[in-house]
């Protein structure tokens, strides 16, 4: 019979429970030439909010049996984009850092495109303790900004303003707290 001591310490050996306000993302421009570190935590920062992508099995029909069909596993797919919100300062310096990596994408002024390894970049979000310590992550594979919200304003409105900027990206893995791949020979199994 389980007691609600077992609950407890059964919570506590995987150090408790995540807290979706507890989180840390790391995003990184695509300007080698004049990188901007300081631009990239500045935005990094300013994440308000975000949805981490699951992972959904593509199912297909088994009608080569005789008898009832039932549905079988035929591939894996992500979400096709991300959303990420971010606080916008007055300068909109959060709205600029995103337009610049969209103009390197696709040149304003010749409608170039650029090549997809120059503009496209991995994205880290960590789930963070209590003591604002990375316990496990997700990395976001070749992101790029696909699309970079509106911005609509009201003088009824006395909100701080946000943009959200979706992302497209390839696939994503878990991490672990030093941002390297979780081994999943050695994932711990929950006994039942």
């Amino acid at each position: 019979m389980a007691t609600i001591q077992n609950f407890i310490s059964n919570i506590d050996s995987y150090g408790g429970l995540a807290r979706l306000n507890r989180f840390e993302t790391i995003v990184i421009s695509p300007f080698e030439a004049n990188p901007d570190i300081e631009s990239d935590r500045y935005t990094s920062f300013r994440v308000v909010s975000l949805t981490i992508p699951g992972k959904n099995l593509r199912t297909v029909p088994n009608e080569n049996i005789y008898g009832p069909t039932h549905e079988m596993a035929q591939g894996l797919t992500y979400a096709e984009e991300i959303t990420m919100s971010f606080y916008l300062s007055t300068e909109h310096r959060e709205r600029q850092y995103f337009l610049n990596w969209i103009d390197m994408i696709v040149k304003p002024d010749t409608y170039n495109l650029e090549y997809y390894d120059n503009y496209k970049r991995d994205i880290d979000i960590y789930q963070l303790n209590r003591k604002d310590e990375r316990t496990s992550g997700i990395k976001l594979i070749e992101c790029y900004p696909k699309t970079l919200g509106a911005l609509e304003y009201s003088q009824e409105s006395g909100d701080i303003a946000t943009i959200d900027v979706s992302f497209a990206f390839k696939e994503h893995y878990m991490i672990d707290s030093r941002g390297k791949e979780f081994d999943r020979q050695n994932i711990p199994r929950v006994s039942t």
